[in-house]
């Protein structure tokens, strides 16, 4: 206990230093100024502890779902005779329950699949609905912030290219300044061969406002390089930030719809009105229970010769008690399990790789922009601990 006091004590001073720094920078508005990289590391941070609560919870459902390939594996080896006996439970259950199942499928609004996976997360639906509404609240964020660093990179691009266009006409205009002053100042010679006229003032004038328009053209060109250096390092930084801001927004996407296609929703919105679908369910299966003898009786027979047999969850198969009867619904049971435990394996080794790679990406803009504020480098050694990253530390 006192182990976990502690952690939460420190999860609590890392989100005291995230809002302290945070409100250091929400004032700055230039992108260039080196604040900037601290609100995307804090954010990195962010994205990182999500991220890997998402593995602790995919880590656990693929624990559950290999149980559940083991219980089918158990009840599959049984006996006959001890089969016999769960088969006729299962069976005298399914016939109790007919006279409830027309009023529960013209009451049901969630389908088959959502309730199974509702009752075996029962537990965990409140927080993985939090976690999604969080995601998708993350996720807008990003979109936004996306958008503005898209419209900060065109706005660059169009001032460079501006630039660009400038600095020709300042060309061209250097040319016929040069053709001009060598057109008079051949003029000047000739007309003081022919006419032996003294043309010392008039070279004089000449060359004086020569050297005044090559001032003015120089004073130009070197104001026009400067704003053009400024620009293109302002783009560079620009599309920095614009990648990783991409780079976040993929993956929280990704969790998004990984969640959205396991519980078969669009949103979190809508996954919460199946959870609430289903604890209305629940309650409605419990007011049969209460006036059905039978299936009381035949339910605790089922759940004693399941428990005897060693199955981790017995309560799961009163819900699907046609698949203890029929092989056949076993075996495309057993088939979706393995397809679903591939998923969140397939998961875990995204989730790992995005918290790496955030993690690198955190090291890499630190390290290019030599800007190393003790603050944020305790804040992210914080990161570190509480995720498990000291793997990560310092890797290039």
């Amino acid at each position: 206990m006192r182990f976990f006091g502690r952690k939460k004590k420190k999860e609590q001073e890392l989100d005291e230093a995230f809002a302290k720094v945070t409100k250091e920078i929400q004032d700055i508005d230039a992108w260039d100024d080196p604040k900037k990289l601290e609100h995307y590391i804090l954010d990195s941070c962010e994205q990182i502890i999500a991220t890997t609560k998402e593995i602790k919870a995919e880590k656990k459902e693929y624990k559950l779902v290999t149980k559940y390939l083991d219980d089918i594996q158990i009840i599959d080896n049984l006996p006959e005779e001890r089969y016999n006996e769960v088969r006729n439970a299962a069976a005298n259950i399914l016939e109790s329950d007919r006279a409830k199942t027309a009023y529960l499928e013209s009451s049901k609004k969630i389908t088959d699949e959502q309730f199974v996976l509702m009752e075996q997360e029962q537990e965990d639906m409140p927080g993985i609905i939090s976690r999604m509404q969080e995601n998708e609240r993350y996720q807008a964020k990003i979109k936004k912030e996306m958008n503005d660093l898209e419209g900060q990179k065109s706005l660059v691009e169009m001032e460079i290219n501006e630039s660009n266009r400038s600095k020709k006409r300042f060309t061209i205009l250097s040319i016929l300044v040069a053709v001009a002053f060598a057109s008079f100042l051949v003029l000047s010679f000739i007309i003081e061969k022919f006419t032996k006229a003294d043309v010392g003032l008039y070279r004089m004038i000449l060359f004086a406002v020569t050297a005044i328009a090559v001032g003015v053209l120089f004073v130009f060109m070197s104001n026009l390089s400067r704003d053009m250096r400024k620009d293109k390092k302002k783009l560079n930084n620009t599309i920095s930030l614009l990648n990783v801001v991409r780079m976040k927004y993929v993956n929280v996407t990704k969790a998004v719809d990984y969640v959205a296609d396991k519980y078969d929703v669009e949103s979190s919105y809508k996954l919460l009105y199946v959870w609430e679908q289903y604890l209305e369910a629940v309650k409605e299966k419990e007011r049969f229970e209460k006036n059905n003898e039978d299936l009381e009786y035949f339910t605790g027979r089922l759940i004693r010769l399941l428990k005897q047999a060693g199955l981790y969850d017995c309560k799961i198969w009163l819900t699907q008690t046609s698949a203890l009867v029929n092989k056949d619904e076993r075996i495309e049971i057993r088939h979706k399990l393995v397809e679903r435990r591939s998923k969140v394996r397939d998961r875990m080794e995204e989730n790992t790789k995005a918290v790496k790679s955030e993690r690198d990406e955190i090291d890499r803009l630190m390290r290019e922009h030599h800007y190393y504020v003790p603050e944020i480098l305790e804040i992210i050694d914080s990161v570190d601990k509480i995720c498990g990253l000291n793997k990560y530390k310092n890797v290039s």
